[in-house]
């Protein structure tokens, strides 16, 4: 809690391989940003450091860089909001855990950069490409033992769980082969502190608004449309079973027009059990390609509520008012104050 009368604040919380180094950073502290992506990509932190004194640059990055390079230096941020809403509460966003990713010094002035990332390039997960046969697997077994492979925690989150047979890992990293598997069961796969999880974004759009968009609160925004590979009308999935039976389902969007000479079919070929599972697997296909037709991107003052997988209602933007997915949260203190920047993809309807 936080004095009702004071003026509302921020305040970075940064540990260093566990050690709070809060108030030693501090006098250089210029900016901290954090960025939390929705899907496929690990969320980043990053901080930058005044140093006019080239203390950092002579000393203390050495150091860290010889830290990272033996034990992979671990940081973890907490952003928190003070009376906020002068109301006497404070409110905290603890960014998660990072490794560092990278540093970079420039000048004058002579400013140095850290950035840490949740799933560094560093990692065997994106770096080492691997062959793997996956037999009698489901596909959160191979989330659980892919993770657990790399020292990470795992977390399931959707009512489909595809079960494999087999299905063949060639020459491909951990990351992207469980990529390609959740966009083929229309899934999607976040790594944010220390997990990854699988998760049903249909299900995410159907949560309450969270973030309220609209032109009064709004510091500058940007919005745009896309056609390409984003205006299917329909989706068939199709699968030979070795015996030589057909299997096809069809999904299509409410509006779908019979008589329209126009109409787009996106086509896949996956394996299915039966006929519901490939109607089912279409409808998520249908989703994926047509989920970014309308974008938009708003900056607005900081809110350690805007996380990325929340549900914004935007209004007064006209044609673009409506529901929205936020698929990146970039969160951003410094001299200007705290700002948030939200990207979000319209939520469909029907699917």
């Amino acid at each position: 809690m936080s004095d009702v009368n004071q003026a509302r604040r921020t305040r970075f919380q940064c540990l260093f391989d566990g050690t709070d180094i809060t108030s030693d950073i501090a006098p250089y502290l210029l900016s901290v940003t954090y960025i939390d992506n929705d899907d496929a990509e690990g969320d980043d932190l990053q901080l930058q450091l005044q140093d006019r004194d080239k203390v950092w640059l002579n000393s203390w990055l050495q150091a860290a860089v010889e830290t990272a390079a033996g034990d992979n230096l671990k940081i973890r941020g907490t952003i928190t909001a003070e009376n906020w809403a002068s109301d006497g509460k404070d409110q905290s966003l603890d960014c998660g855990e990072f490794e560092l990713d990278s540093v970079s010094a420039s000048g004058p002035p002579n400013t140095v950069t850290i950035k840490a990332t949740s799933l560094p390039y560093s990692s065997q997960i994106r770096q080492t490409k691997k062959s793997k046969a996956w037999e009698a697997y489901k596909l959160s077994g191979i989330l659980s033992e892919i993770a657990s492979n790399h020292g990470l925690t795992s977390m399931f989150d959707a009512e489909n769980d595809p079960y494999y047979k087999r299905v063949e890992q060639t020459r491909t990293t951990d990351i992207k082969f469980l990529l390609k598997l959740c966009q083929d069961a229309g899934l999607n796969l976040k790594a944010t502190d220390g997990m990854l999880v699988i998760y049903d974004q249909a299900a995410y759009e159907k949560k309450e608004p969270v973030i309220f968009i609209n032109q009064e609160n709004v510091l500058d925004w940007k919005l745009s449309t896309q056609q390409t590979d984003t205006e299917y009308q329909s989706c068939r999935v199709s699968y030979v079973l070795p015996d030589g039976t057909a299997i096809e389902g069809v999904a299509k969007v409410d509006d779908y027009d019979e008589d329209s000479t126009t109409n787009q079919q996106l086509e896949i070929y996956a394996q299915v059990a039966d006929e519901a599972e490939a109607k089912t697997l279409a409808a998520k296909h249908l989703r994926l390609h047509n989920k970014f037709s309308r974008q938009v991107s708003f900056t607005v003052p900081g809110n350690p509520l805007y996380l990325a997988g929340e549900v914004m209602e935007v209004s007064g933007f006209g044609m673009f008012d409506g529901r929205y997915l936020c698929t990146q949260a970039k969160h951003a203190v410094g001299g200007s104050g705290y700002k948030a920047t939200l990207v979000g993809r319209r939520i469909l309807e029907g699917y």
